[in-house]
């Protein structure tokens, strides 16, 4: 069934499917390539930084959708008594 849906979309949707695809390869191997050379240098602190800001990062550009929803439903949750 997917296969059929991947077929179905313009070469547009197709292309980009595809480099996103790629992307998100190279972007996991120098991270990880990254990560374990700090580690092997003991840069626990770097490490630790470097972690948590490839994490942010890959939230944002691989889902910025999640990143929209967590911040409307944050502001109703936190704003709700005064927007009624």
């Amino acid at each position: 069934m997917e296969q059929l849906l991947f077929l179905a979309t313009g070469p547009g949707q197709k292309l980009q499917e595809a480099v996103s695809t790629e992307i998100k390869a190279i972007f996991f191997l120098l991270i990880v390539i990254t990560t374990v050379t700090l580690f092997y240098k003991k840069a626990f602190t770097a490490f630790i930084g470097f972690a948590l800001f490839a994490m942010l990062v890959s939230v944002f550009i691989f889902n910025p959708q999640l990143v929209t929803n967590l911040g409307s439903n944050g502001f109703s949750w936190l704003f709700e008594a005064y927007l009624e």
